[in-house]
């Protein structure tokens, strides 16, 4: 499968335009970042109220909210769709990732750069001072850089020796340095890890964990809830064994606001940490203060596992997902915002090879291949699916659509439409008549409801805002939520200063 046929989507939280759709809607769903189609993604990061991607061409490409200058664009201002990052153009970025309020990004040759706010010196360099644009973290030239990763407060960096460094808060140990007097400023090698070879780092709100190479899982950092997985809820204030998973090795590890997941060799997810909202999977709203295996993944073969501040997002190694606990803002993906304790498939990615997820706070976002099998199969059925509009073969429903007759069939609708299933059902005149009257509505725009109920697709590509303004229009009076919200992003993405009162003017004559 070629990486060419990538897609990433995006769901959740989207009041700062982290979901990079051109809306501040949030989306109960996912639903694909348009303006990243002409580019193959190969890594994502999501940060509090951000999103960014490292690009096969190694650009960086940042969106959401602004301030502190964490999108890297030399500015403070919110982007709702996706921007290159210029600043890092001709770098060769290899990683990219995000915490809080800042950002980071290694580059082939080891070097680190960050950005956003700069409180508690958590961008590395020497002060307080907070950076729009990329800034070289000079503490490591002449070392190179590993792997990065952001908290809320802190930052830690794994260098190509396994040795960790951290810098930022001092509060609560986050940043595993021992007792401090005042923040770090720079770059601190973690002494506590002298000897151990560390192969991946994790960081969330307050608290920090690495895995060593015999697999062996170490964390640090605030204790409440149980999150460092030490059996209590003290504060580590340098790093520790987490001696409950002895005869364990773990491949991957995250953190999340007030709990840890990691995933073992054989693929089985363990959690630990705060469980108010069903974000261990256990079943229940019960905190662990120690690792504890999530049963109800066991056989399903987990290879990633990322964690949001109330919420878990894990990927099976046959590319499907599965997320659970709070699904307010619908970050879960299942189409609503209740919580679920449970793990939850996400459906509507069934047919999608889903390579890498990521989540931070209150979004998540999925790199997606189409799966070839089940997408030529998709692709016939659709076509058969297509077919069927407005032809009269079989149809037992007639519409009369600005004078035209458009046939349809009344079990599709029924089943895809709550409008149509009452009208079907209400024993008036339109549920046994044969002709059925749409006054209102143009007959094109009709024929693209129809389509969307027919095929679960909008061709978004070459539709236009004006008539993006029409189908959510007629999308709104027989109900269909998930068409209006494809249809706010079309018009949302489209709309520019050359269109704009033109738009306005085609919005104020459907009032």
């Amino acid at each position: 499968q070629s990486r060419h046929d990538s897609m990433l989507y995006s769901w959740g939280r989207g009041e700062d335009g982290q979901c990079g759709n051109g809306s501040t809607n949030d989306q109960e769903m996912p639903m694909p970042v348009e303006g990243l189609k002409h580019l193959t993604v190969v890594q994502i990061a999501c940060g509090s109220g951000h999103t960014v991607v490292l690009t096969e061409d190694k650009d960086v490409w940042s969106w959401g909210r602004g301030d502190d200058g964490r999108l890297g664009h030399a500015d403070n201002h919110w982007k709702y769709v996706p921007h290159l990052v210029s600043a890092l153009t001709g770098k060769s970025i290899k990683q990219v990732t995000c915490g809080s309020y800042h950002t980071a990004a290694i580059s082939d040759t080891g070097a680190l750069w960050t950005w956003g706010g700069g409180m508690y010196g958590k961008l590395g360099h020497g002060n307080e001072v907070g950076h729009p644009a990329p800034c070289r973290v000079e503490a490591f030239i002449g070392r190179e850089v590993e792997q990065i990763a952001c908290g809320s407060r802190h930052t830690a960096a794994l260098l190509a020796g396994g040795e960790v460094y951290c810098w930022g808060d001092r509060e609560n140990g986050v940043c595993g340095i021992g007792e401090a007097a005042e923040h770090q400023y720079l770059p601190k090698k973690l002494e506590a890890l002298k000897g151990v070879k560390i192969t991946q780092i994790a960081a969330c709100g307050f608290h920090t964990a690495a895995i060593t190479q015999d697999g062996a899982l170490w964390s640090w950092g605030e204790g409440k809830f149980g999150r460092l997985g030490q059996g209590n809820e003290k504060n580590q204030v340098t790093p520790c064994c987490v001696e409950g998973l002895q005869g364990v090795r773990v491949k991957q590890v995250a953190c999340g606001g007030f709990h840890s997941a990691c995933v073992t060799e054989d693929g089985d997810v363990l959690t630990f940490g705060g469980g108010e909202h069903g974000q261990l999977g256990h079943g229940d709203k019960t905190n662990r203060t120690v690792p504890c295996l999530v049963k109800a993944l066991e056989g399903a073969g987990i290879v990633q596992v990322t964690c949001g501040w109330s919420h878990t997002v894990t990927l099976s190694e046959d590319g499907k997902v599965f997320t659970f606990g709070n699904g307010d803002h619908g970050k879960l993906g299942h189409g609503a915002n209740a919580k679920s304790a449970l793990p939850k498939l996400v459906e509507s990615l069934a047919n999608m090879k889903v390579a890498k997820v990521a989540s931070y706070n209150e979004h998540t976002v999925a790199l997606c291949h189409a799966e070839q099998e089940q997408a030529v199969m998709s692709f016939d059925f659709l076509k058969d699916l297509r077919r069927l509009i407005n032809n009269a073969d079989f149809a037992d429903v007639v519409f009369l659509v600005e004078g035209q007759r458009v046939h349809a069939h009344r079990a599709v609708l029924a089943m895809r439409c709550q409008h149509f299933r009452a009208m079907f059902k209400s024993g008036m005149r339109e549920s046994w008549e044969e002709e059925v009257a749409i006054p209102g509505t143009r007959q094109v725009i009709f024929l693209l409801l129809l389509e969307y109920l027919y095929t679960d697709l909008v061709p978004s590509d070459t539709m236009l805002p004006e008539t993006a303004i029409e189908l959510f229009i007629a999308a709104d009076m027989y109900g269909v939520e998930r068409l209006k919200r494809a249809c706010e992003n079309v018009f949302q993405t489209g709309l520019n200063i050359e269109n704009a009162a033109t738009l306005l003017q085609t919005a104020e004559n459907f009032k």
